[in-house]
This record gives C-alpha cells, structure tokens and sequence, in this order.
C-alpha cells in the first residue's frame, strides 16, 4: 500500500540530486543550492516550492503523487516489470539506489517511457480483490491488440453500457503486456456530476464527465480472462463475451463451474507444516484466523488472533472454545494466514501478506509477484484447489 502524499515527506525522502534535476527541467527552484543543502534540510527547498505559481505547484504535485503511489515493494516490481517489456533490464540500477522510494523518483526522471505502464500495472495489483470475476477455459488464441481492434472494443463497450445503463458513450481502451498476460484498461464515461470545486478562488459547482475503470487481463498461456468493475456483477457475462468476440476472434460457449475444493480439514490442527523452497523468499507461514461449523448445529464461529508473539495463538483460542468437541465434528471452511518474508538488508523490517481462503475455492490472493509464490506454498502444502472427494465436501459442508 503506498504510502499518503505529504510535501515535506515527499522532499525528506527524495536525494536533493532528483529534486535539483527534476526542478531544473520545469526551470523553478534555480536559485536554491542544492549542492550546500544536507539530505534532511528541506525547508529552503520547501520554501520555495511554496512561493510557486498555484497552477505550477498543483501540476507538480501530481508528478510527486504518482512517484509516492509507486514508491513500494509493489511499485519497484511494476516498473521492472514495465522495464522488461521494453527490453530494459533496471535491476541492477535499483540495486544501487536506496530503497522504493528512490526506485520510483529515478525512474520517472530517467526512464519516463517506463511510467505510464507501471502506474497502471501497480493500479490492478492494489484493486479490492472482490470484484474481480475469472472465466476460465478460454480459446487458446493470442490477443489482438491492433489499433483497429482496440477501437472495436471502445466502440463495443461504450456502445453496451450507453444502450443498457445510459453511461458510457465515450470510451478509452489502452493495453499493456506483462509477462505472458494482456491487460486492456477501460475507461467508459460515466454519469455527469456536478461537484463543488474551488477554481482561481472561486467557489464554484463545476459539471464533469468523469470515467469509470474496468480491467480485463487475459492468459493466453491459462486461457483465462479476469475483470474487474466494481458494482452490478450482472454485466460480468456480456463483458466477457464481447472481449472474446473482439479481441480473440471467438464465441463463448457456457461457462464452466469451478468444481475445485480447497482441503482445509489439515489446517484445524497446530501440527500442520507447510513446504516452501529458499528461493520463495518466504520465512514462516502462520493461521491467523480460522472460520469454522460445527456438525449438528447451525452455528458458525470465526476466531482471530494474532500470531506475531504466539504462533499457534489462534489454536489456543480453538482448544478453547471446543474444548470437549471431537476434532472430527468440526469443518473449517475459511482460513486467514499471515505470512513473513526474508527481510531485505535495506529494510527495517521484514515485510509480510495476509490473505484468506475459503471453501470451496476462494482466495484474495493476486497472480502477480510474491502471491504467485505463496500460491506456490499452498500447491506444495497439499492445500491448493483439487477435484472434490466426497470426505473434504463432506468436511466443509
């Protein structure tokens, strides 16, 4: 998550080097002498940002929003990400630099081509996960993604939204590869509003065509295709038919149900360990939280804890409130685990992911970085989505 944007912490945190070059190409700020500023002495400079032209600054502060929204673990791998789509290889650049932060600034001052790209790519990672929807068994088809086609789907989707919605009528479509996967963004124009805005000191009520953002990423490679658009999930279908139509040339037939479990039964006991290589980077996996029912009642009760002290903390409470409950009575059917990584040497403290899953086959982890390696953990644990025998329905029910 980045961090809140704040002017001073902004030029706390960025080398005066980026500032006096970042300033020299807006052509302000020339009489400050970065060269005689230590690192932390930001008040000159702070100063005389503030003596700025209101227009200038705002335009300003955009630029340093956007490199704070991209100054995490997060946004480093976007960039990276982006970087290699273009053939570039920033690694060992960013091993040189120090910390997100300075990843973020350097890259917007010396590899802008790269920006557009990992902000939005570093967008999709960060949206809610629950509204995002996943059709599997796709055509095994590459993506069109021709300037003609493109435009088709702006058409398509400006079109079904202003017919069925009244929204929509203009529409934007832009796409970025990463990895094997297509990501389209779609920015549909939304219903006008009328907001109460401030303009050259005047208090004004200003009418805007604002858009609203859907979000398709396509796998060739898992012929899968995820959107994501929050609100009605009814639109979910004719979406995924008009991107199959569109950019892959193909119809869909129905749907085909998820019929993969996950096998939770094991996780109910403190014994359980889970498999995970060195090179995941992951150091300890704990449950922070277990849902479960209880055969032979309509009860559900769900425990938390905290397992930083106590790692087995949540099976404390468990011992607890079954106390006297035959382990075979009791059907875990959500899990929440927190997992620790190999601090870097650069870091003050490892960093860590809390996730959930939930039978029969949900999970808020992402597909992107270190989600596809805790994905990985539970494959090699033995907890992964299968096929569904009778015994873990049975336990789950």
């Amino acid at each position: 998550m980045s961090k809140q944007y704040q002017p001073k912490s902004f030029f706390r945190q960025s080398p005066n080097r980026f500032l006096r070059q970042y300033f020299a190409a807006h052509n302000v700020l020339i009489d400050v002498d970065f060269g005689e500023l230590t690192e932390t002495q930001i008040e000159p400079i702070y100063d005389a940002w503030l003596a700025l032209p209101e227009e200038t600054r705002k335009a300003m502060e955009q630029d340093f929003q956007e490199i704070v929204e991209l100054a995490t673990e997060g946004g480093s791998k976007a960039i990276l990400d982006e970087a290699d789509w273009h053939g570039e290889d920033l690694a060992p650049q960013f091993a040189e630099l120090g910390g997100f932060h300075e990843h973020a600034f350097w890259t917007f001052l010396e590899h802008p081509k790269c920006w557009r790209g990992a902000l939005v790519l570093n967008h999709a990672d960060n949206v809610p996960g629950s509204y995002w929807r996943k059709r599997k068994n796709l055509p095994d088809k590459p993506a069109d993604v021709s300037d003609e086609t493109v435009r088709k789907l702006e058409q398509a989707l400006g079109g079904y939204f202003h017919t069925t919605q009244g929204r929509g009528k203009e529409c934007k479509v832009d796409c970025f590869k990463r990895d094997e996967r297509d990501y389209f963004f779609a920015y549909p124009e939304d219903y006008a509003r009328a907001d109460p805005e401030w303009q050259r000191g005047e208090f004004k009520r200003l009418v805007r065509h604002p858009a609203f953002e859907i979000i398709f990423v396509y796998s060739q490679l898992e012929r899968t295709l995820d959107i994501y658009i929050p609100g009605d999930r009814k639109v979910i279908p004719d979406l995924q038919a008009k991107f199959a139509e569109i950019i892959l040339q193909a119809n869909l037939g129905p749907d085909e149900k998820d019929e993969r479990v996950y096998n939770l039964t094991p996780l109910k006991s403190r014994q359980f360990q889970f498999e995970f290589a060195p090179e995941s980077g992951i150091a300890d996996v704990a449950v922070r939280k277990l849902r479960f029912k209880i055969f032979g009642t309509k009860e559900q009760i769900t425990l938390e804890a905290d397992p930083t002290q106590n790692k087995h903390a949540v099976f404390d409470l468990l011992d607890k409130v079954t106390k006297g409950i035959p382990s075979g009575q009791i059907a875990i059917n959500q899990v929440g685990f927190k997992v620790t990584f190999a601090q870097a040497p650069s870091s003050r403290k490892a960093s860590t992911r809390s996730f959930d899953i939930g039978w029969p086959n949900s999970c808020s982890l992402k597909h992107d970085g270190r989600d596809n390696m805790i994905r990985k953990m539970l494959a090699d644990s033995g907890i992964e989505p299968q096929e569904p025998h009778k015994e873990v329905s049975l336990a789950a029910a």
